[in-house]
Formats: structure tokens, sequence, C-alpha cells
């Protein structure tokens, strides 16, 4: 690629190219304006990425793509689908971003378009019902939910959605049908296409509602996953960018999130009481054994003790996220509480909790700010030198 970081290498967010509309209520060819909808920049910027609208200009396609890491290609206003100059140019774009390898995600009229390139049909009224009356288009705006879809299990949006069946707005006059070079992953209650997987060399996915609304978990995670496909594919062209996802942040500094372990007792790992959870103590296992047994001051040293402290903060995430389902939910923190096993001249307990503050500010950057407490034991569950305690909001 031919872009370059901000600040002599600093890492940069995942920059997103955004098709257009083209409005002109004047008719006068040089009062022409493009525009897109804020909440489709706003739904990439909350996930991440940096969004930026691409004018129409066929020649400097290849340009863009050198700069760009992932490319949206947005729905329209209804009835704008057919316009010409706005078609050939994206039909053109999609055709460069697949060759180059380039994430892909179609909204509403986006996703016919890449379903249509892919080898889909594009299909100016909605066929006829399979199965139960969907209403797809309730109203002008869709800032509400319209109707159920079914989502194919091992799908991203499976994934994403952690289950099989969700709810989603709707706006649409058009419809995607045929097959094509896409594997369906959702569809309406009467068989209308609501979500596919292209197949093509990088992430392509076409989604028929509008999640740029943000109405639901699976919106926000559409969008998570994307920007953060489309961080990882500028990092193999050894573009660093900053990870924006808590899983791509933990992988960006080598590490991974245990899996969460089953409490050694009468209670449970983590609870939620509203949009709050509270984790139970967790001490650091790797490999599902303790790192290290002992005490602060009489055989682990300071840096081991912070060590252990950050994996005990790891297991401590592990069980946010099994309440959560993902960690990008994660809206804040109220307290983190660490307990140190050690003698009783140490007196540094604070230093030792810090390797899990520390990691939480590095994790979560946009968030971080927590209570704490670090606490000196004369023992812990397991021999353990350190245990993390948690507090969390979910947005």
């Amino acid at each position: 690629m031919t872009t370059s970081t901000h600040g002599g290498g600093r890492a940069r967010r995942a920059v997103i190219l955004m098709t257009p509309d083209i409005e002109n209520p004047t008719g006068i060819p040089t009062e022409k304006t493009y525009a897109v909808r804020a909440n489709y920049a706003e739904a990439i910027s909350e996930a991440g990425g940096m969004p930026l609208i691409l004018p129409y200009e066929p020649h400097a396609i290849a340009t863009a793509l050198d700069l760009a890491d992932g490319v949206l290609i947005t729905g329209t206003t209804p009835g704008a689908e057919g316009e010409t100059e706005r078609r050939s140019f994206e039909l053109k774009l999609v055709e460069h971003a697949v060759n180059a390898g380039k994430p892909l995600l179609g909204i509403c009229h986006g996703m016919q378009l890449i379903g249509e390139w892919l080898g889909g049909t594009f299909a100016r009224s909605l066929p006829g019902s399979c199965g139960e009356t969907v209403e797809h288009m309730p109203s002008a705006i869709p800032d509400r939910l319209a109707h159920k879809i079914s989502v194919e299990p091992g799908s991203v949006l499976a994934e994403v959605l952690g289950g099989v069946e969700a709810e989603v707005n709707s706006l649409h006059r058009h419809v995607l049908t045929g097959v094509g070079r896409f594997r369906v992953t959702a569809r309406a209650r009467d068989g209308v296409i609501e979500a596919f997987e292209g197949e093509t060399p990088g992430f392509c996915l076409g989604i028929q509602w509008h999640p740029e609304y943000r109405l639901t978990d699976l919106d926000r995670g559409i969008f998570s996953t994307f920007v953060e496909r489309s961080a990882e594919c500028a990092a193999k062209d050894g573009i660093p960018k900053t990870p924006c996802s808590v899983r791509a942040r933990l992988a960006a500094r080598g590490l991974a999130l245990p899996e969460a372990s089953a409490p050694p007792g009468a209670f449970v790992g983590a609870i939620r009481a509203g949009n709050t959870v509270t984790v139970s103590g967790q001490v650091p296992l790797k490999d599902k054994t303790v790192l290290r047994t002992g005490h602060l001051g009489k055989g682990i040293s300071l840096e081991e003790g912070r060590e252990c402290a950050r994996w005990a903060f790891l297991n401590a995430l592990a069980q946010l996220e099994r309440i959560a389902g993902r960690l990008d939910r994660v809206k804040g923190f109220v307290r983190l509480a660490g307990y140190v096993a050690a003698t009783p001249d140490f007196t540094q307990h604070g230093v030792v909790v810090d390797g899990a503050s520390e990691l939480l500010r590095e994790i979560f950057p946009q968030c971080w700010p927590h209570a704490r407490i670090a606490v000196g034991v004369g023992s812990l569950p397991r021999g353990a030198p350190v245990e993390i305690e948690l507090t969390a909001l979910l947005g």
C-alpha cells in the first residue's frame, strides 16, 4: 500500500470508504452534492474505523483502494436504486475491491448491487410470499424493529449474534434473488434474502436491513466485525492500524482470552444485574493451571506478581465475556479489586495490581477509568499470589 501512517509509524484507524448518493434538487449541473447519512459514518467510527466518502471517479478507484482498508456500499433513497451513474461506478468499485481482497460490506441497495455482481438477480419487486407476510417497508424511516429473520448456523452473522434468530428494521422495495457466488446466511420469514456472505478472496457481507441505525447488538456487531476484518486486512499489508475490538487489541499484544473456568464452589463465575456485571474473584490460570504459586516478598518477584495480575484479569474478562456475549459491549468499569498474597513486610501491593489495571487501560482505551482496591492477604485459593475481582457496565 502507498499510504503512510501518522506520527512516524504510529498506528491509525482502519480507513473505510463509503459510497454516497448524489443530490441535486435544483437540477443545475454545478450544484450536485454527494451525500451520506451521518449514521453510516457514526457506526463506522463507533466500531473503531475512519469513514471517508468516495466520489464517483472511476479513474481514481485504484488510488482510493490503495489508501483504504475496507469498502462500504451504502443504501440509497428508495426508488433511486437504478440511478445509472452511481450503479456504474459502484459495480466497478466492487470489482476492484474484490480483486484487491478488500473487505466489503453492502447495506440494502449495497447488498443487492454486490449480490448482482456476484451473479444474483436484482429484482425490482418483492416476490410472492412463500411464508408468513412480512412488512419490508413499514415506514419512511427504519428506526424501529420490523420483522424477524432466521440466520444460518456457522455464518458470520450467527457468530456475531450468538444465535440463529433476530429481529431487524427494514426499508426496501427491491430484493436480491437467484443464486450466485454467495452463500445466503439469513432470510425473512417470507423467504426474502436478508444477508449473504460472498464467495470472494476477502471478507464480503451483504445485509438487506439497515444496521447503521444500531438498534440491536447484532447491528453494532456487524460494523465491529467489518471494521475489525478491515484492520486485519491492512495488517497483512504491513500497515499498523489501531485494533478496533477488544479481542484484536489483545491479539496485538500476543494475548488471548483463556477459557472461562467453572467456579470451584457453590457460586457463579459472574452475574448480571441490569447493565452491571460482577465477576467473582479470578486467580491467574493459564491452560487451566495456576500460573505461579507463592507469596510476594518470598519466592515471587514483583514482575512475576504483575504477570499473575494480568493473567487473573484475563480470566476475569473471560467470565465477563461469557455473560456479555462480546467484550465490545462493555461501556465502562466500576471497580477492580486486587488481592495479593504477600509477606507481612511487603508493601507494593498496588504495583502488583497495576499489572491488571494497566492492561485494562490498554485494551479498553475509551472506557478504562475504574475505582480500585489493592489488599494484602496471608493466602489465596490454590496458592495463587494474586486474585482479581471486577465489576463492569454493559451498553
